[in-house]
């Protein structure tokens, strides 16, 4: 959608009108955020606008040590952490993005709890994320920290 669709869909009307993109035709960032909201047990309805992504949430820079690369992301608090790492060709291996499979795991070097907070994780339970393990699918960073990305081949 360019900046002519996108402020005509957001201007209020008295008249309703619909418009629909193709999924495959939005950004990645962006169809990721509405395959993960649309995924799940059923639809959800997204009324509004997505906006232009700014966010006015503090952000932390999150370091991905994977292999011998180390990656520097910024990240809102109001972030998972698996997008922007994706954006910033971290390679993270994923499956379900809802905190169930474990495929995205990582390991911070103490109680994870003390860097994120979770909202979702079914996967992992307290004394795994006490012991640095957690979810990049449902974590928000809450400090600066280093995160190693984990393989489920390496094992």
């Amino acid at each position: 959608m360019d900046e002519r669709q996108n402020s005509n869909a957001c201007r209020a009307s008295s008249v309703p009108t619909t418009s629909a993109v193709p999924s495959r035709d939005l950004p990645d960032e962006e169809r990721r955020r509405l395959l993960t909201t649309m995924g799940g047990v059923g639809v959800t309805v997204l009324a509004g606008c997505l906006g232009d992504g700014e966010s006015d949430a503090p952000s932390y820079t999150v370091v991905f040590l994977d292999r011998d690369e180390r990656t520097e992301v910024e990240i809102s608090e109001d972030e998972k952490l698996l997008y922007p790492a994706l954006d910033a060709g971290v390679d993270i291996p994923y499956a379900c993005e809802v905190g169930r499979c474990g495929q995205c795991t990582g390991k911070y070097d103490g109680d994870a709890n003390e860097v994120v907070t979770h909202d979702g994780n079914q996967f992992l339970d307290e004394d795994q994320i006490e012991a640095g393990w957690l979810l990049t699918c449902v974590a928000y960073p809450r400090d600066n920290f280093e995160l190693e990305v984990t393989h489920p081949d390496d094992e």
